[in-house]
C-alpha cells in the first residue's frame, strides 16, 4: 500500500512539473517570443539572443539580477510565480551548459523584489555586466569576441 501512494504522489509530482514547462513554453511563445524569436535566437542588432548564451548571466550577482529587471521580463504582464517558472525553464532549456556549476533557481521572493527596480540603461548595463564576466570566464569571452566581429554589430552583443 505503501508503495502504491509512493508511485501516486511521484506520478502527480512528475505531471506538475510537465505541466509547469508547458506553461513557461506557453508563456515565452506568448510573451517572449515575439522578439526573441521561436527559439530564442533574437534579432542580429536588435534583440540578443538568449540561446546558447543567457545562463552566462548567472556567473554574477549583477547578471542575475539583471535578467529579472531588464523592462521586458520587469514589466510583463506575467505575476511573478510565471516569471519564475519561465525564467528557470528557459534557462535550463536554452542555455544549461552556460549555467554555472553552483546554479540556483529563480525564487519567487527574488524576482518580486528585482522586478520592483526595473533597469533604465538595459543595453549599457548588459554591456558592463558581459564584460565584467568574461574577464574571468574565457568561454563567454571568446563568444563575445566572435559576435563583435560580425560586421554591422558595433555593439559587441
Amino acid at each position: 500500500m505503501a508503495v502504491v501512494r509512493l508511485t501516486l504522489l511521484i506520478l502527480i509530482l512528475c505531471g506538475a512539473a510537465l505541466a509547469d514547462d508547458r506553461r513557461a513554453q506557453l508563456n515565452y511563445m506568448l510573451h517572449c517570443q515575439g522578439c526573441h524569436l521561436p527559439e530564442t535566437e533574437g534579432v542580429e542588432g536588435r534583440v540578443p539572443p538568449m540561446k546558447n548564451f543567457v545562463g552566462y548571466f548567472l556567473h554574477s550577482e549583477e547578471g542575475r539580477d539583471f535578467l529579472i529587471r531588464v523592462p521586458g521580463v520587469a514589466g510583463s504582464a506575467l505575476d511573478d510565480g510565471e516569471v519564475v517558472e519561465l525564467m528557470n525553464w528557459l534557462l535550463q532549456t536554452y542555455s544549461a551548459d552556460q549555467l554555472p556549476a553552483q546554479y540556483l533557481p529563480y525564487t519567487l521572493a527574488e524576482v518580486d523584489a528585482l522586478r520592483r527596480d526595473p533597469e533604465k540603461d538595459p543595453e549599457a548595463t548588459r554591456a558592463i555586466i558581459l564584460a565584467n564576466i568574461a574577464s574571468g570566464l574565457p568561454a563567454l569571452a571568446e563568444k563575445l569576441e566572435s559576435i563583435r566581429q560580425i560586421p554591422g554589430n558595433e555593439h559587441g552583443r
